[in-house]
C-alpha cells in the first residue's frame, strides 16, 4: 500500500519502500523496532537527515537520545530525493532574502548555507562514510530567453553583493559544456552530489557509534505532555521523555501535536533512471562527467549523471500518492528529459519512484522550539534539504542544549505559518500545475 500524509494517519511499519535505484544500490540500515517502554532523555521522532543530525549532535554531546521512524531509516525524504548537495534551502534567492528582510541577513543566510555544506562533509570525513561523493559543475540552466536575462542579472548580483563565484554562460560557452536542446544559457557554479540513502546509512551509523538508540519500524501516533515531560505513542510501546524533536518533515502524521500540524505542505516529486548511457550518447550529449544541472521552470526539472554513467531525471510528481508512481507522471519527466537530451531516445527507464516534499507555505523552512525549549521541529524545506536540514537539526539540537541562535536569520527567529483552509491544499496545487503548464 503506498503511503499519502493527507489520506493515511501516519507511515505504516509494513509500507513497502519505493523500488529506486537507491533502495537497488545501498543496503537497508538494520531493522530494530521498538518492544519495550524506555525512558529518554531526548527523544528524536524521524530518521531522515533532521531528526539523525539532532540526534548525533546531542549524542556527542553525552545525552542519552532515542530515535523512532515508522519505518526503516531513510524511508522518507532522505532516501528518496536526488542526492544535490546545495548552497541553500527554500525558494528564496540571496537577493529575494535581502529584498523582504535585509542584505545582512541576507548574507547570514549565505554563511549558514556554507556551513551546512561544512556540515555534511566534515561529517561523511569525520565519520568515513561511503556515500558516493561527486564534486562537478552546478549549471542552472535558463528555459527561455526571459529567464536567461534574469540569471545573467542575478549573477551579476551574486556576484557583487555577495562574493559569489558563479559565471554566466551564454548559448555559445554552454555548448562546449553540454549539448542539451532549449536552452539558452546557464549559470555555472561547483557542485556537489551524491547517494542520498547511503548518507543517510552513514548518519545514522554514526548516531549508534556515539551512543544513541534508533528504532526503526516504530510509527510515533501521538504526543502527550506530562509534568516531567513527554509520552511518545508508538503501537508496540510507551516512551517517556524529557525532550522532543519532531523531525518527520512530508511524512508527518497526519495529526501529530499543534506545534506542526497543518505547517507544511506534502508535495510530491517524481524521479527517473535511465539504462547507463551508451559511449555514443555521452559523447552526443556531452554528460562525460560528473555534473548537476536544475532549470528555471516554476516547476522544475532537476538532473545529474550518476557514477555508473545514467541519467537521472526528477521533477514535479502526480497531486495524490501513488505506489511506484503514476504512469503519466513518468511519461511526463520521460518526454522532458528527450526535449533536452533527444539522443537518449534509445536509453531505457529502469528506474521510478516517488518522494513527499515538505513546502512551507511561505517558502521558508523554520527551526522552532516552544516557549519551554523542550519540543521543537525542523521541517519546511522545499525540496532543497540533503545538506540544510541535517545543519537545521544541529541547530536544533544546539538550542535545546541551551546555546543561542542567530534570531537576526527568519529561519530562527519564527514559527512556519500555518496553512488556512488546509483541506484545500490539493485544490490549489491542482490550479498551480495547471497554471504552471501554459506558462511554460
Amino acid at each position: 500500500m503506498s503511503y499519502d500524509p493527507l489520506i493515511q494517519p501516519h507511515v505504516a511499519a509494513d509500507t513497502a519502500v519505493p523500488d529506486s535505484y537507491w533502495q537497488a544500490t545501498a543496503p537497508a540500515y538494520p531493522a530494530r523496532p521498538l518492544q519495550d517502554k524506555l525512558q529518554t532523555e531526548y527523544a528524536v521522532i524521524g530518521a531522515g537527515y533532521t531528526g539523525l543530525s539532532a540526534a548525533l549532535t546531542l549524542a556527542e554531546a553525552g545525552k542519552q537520545v532515542t530515535v523512532l521512524d515508522a519505518n526503516q531509516v531513510g524511508f522518507g525524504c532522505a532516501g528518496r530525493n536526488g542526492g544535490f548537495v546545495l548552497k541553500g534551502t527554500g525558494r528564496y534567492s540571496l537577493s529575494a532574502i535581502a529584498s523582504k528582510w535585509s542584505h545582512p541577513v541576507a548574507v547570514g543566510m549565505r554563511d549558514e548555507f556554507a556551513r551546512a555544506v561544512s556540515l555534511l562533509e566534515s561529517r561523511v570525513q569525520n565519520y568515513k562514510i561511503d556515500c558516493d561523493m561527486q564534486y562537478g559543475p552546478y549549471l542552472k540552466i535558463a528555459h527561455n530567453v526571459k529567464q536567461a536575462a534574469n540569471l545573467k542579472r542575478t549573477q551579476r548580483i551574486n556576484q557583487f553583493e555577495f562574493d559569489s563565484k558563479e559565471t554566466y554562460l551564454a548559448p555559445p560557452a554552454l555548448a562546449e559544456i553540454l549539448d542539451i536542446k532549449k536552452a539558452h544559457g546557464a549559470v555555472k557554479q561547483d557542485g556537489l552530489a551524491l547517494h542520498p540513502l547511503k548518507l543517510v546509512n552513514g548518519y545514522a551509523a554514526a548516531c549508534e557509534q556515539q551512543g544513541a538508540k534508533i528504532f526503526s519500524h516504530s510509527p510515533v501516533t501521538g504526543i502527550t505532555s506530562q509534568p516531567s515531560g513527554y509520552v511518545l505513542h508508538t503501537p508496540q510501546a510507551e516512551v517517556h521523555a524529557e525532550r522532543v524533536i519532531i523531525a518527520s518533515n512530508a511524512y508527518s502524521p497526519k495529526k501529530l501535536h499543534p506545534l506542526v500540524d497543518n505547517k507544511q505542505f506534502p508535495v510530491q516529486s517524481s524521479i527517473l533512471v535511465t539504462s547507463p548511457l551508451t559511449a555514443e550518447q555521452r559523447v552526443a550529449t556531452r554528460l562525460t562527467q560528473p555534473m548537476t544541472m536544475m532549470d528555471t521552470r516554476m516547476m522544475k526539472y532537476y538532473y545529474r549523471v550518476l557514477p555508473d554513467g545514467r541519467l537521472l531525471f526528477g521533477g514535479r510528481g502526480a497531486v495524490n500518492g501513488s505506489g511506484k508512481g503514476d504512469p503519466a507522471s513518468q511519461a511526463r519527466l520521460r518526454k522532458a528529459m528527450l526535449e533536452s537530451f533527444p539522443a537518449l531516445a534509445s536509453a531505457s527507464v529502469d528506474y521510478f519512484w516517488n518522494g513527499w516534499v515538505s513546502v512551507a507555505l511561505d517558502s521558508l523552512p523554520r527551526v522552532v522550539t516552544d516557549s519551554s525549549n523542550t519540543l521543537g521541529y525542523a521541517m519546511g524545506y522545499c525540496g532543497s534539504g540533503v545538506s540544510f536540514a541535517a545543519l537545521a537539526g544541529t541547530r536544533l539540537a544546539q538550542k535545546m542544549l541551551g546555546e543561542s541562535l542567530d534570531t537576526s536569520l527568519p529561519v530562527y527567529n519564527s514559527e512556519l505559518p500555518r496553512y488556512p483552509f488546509a483541506g484545500l491544499r490539493r485544490v490549489a496545487l491542482h490550479t498551480l500545475y495547471a497554471w504552471a503548464a501554459l506558462a511554460e
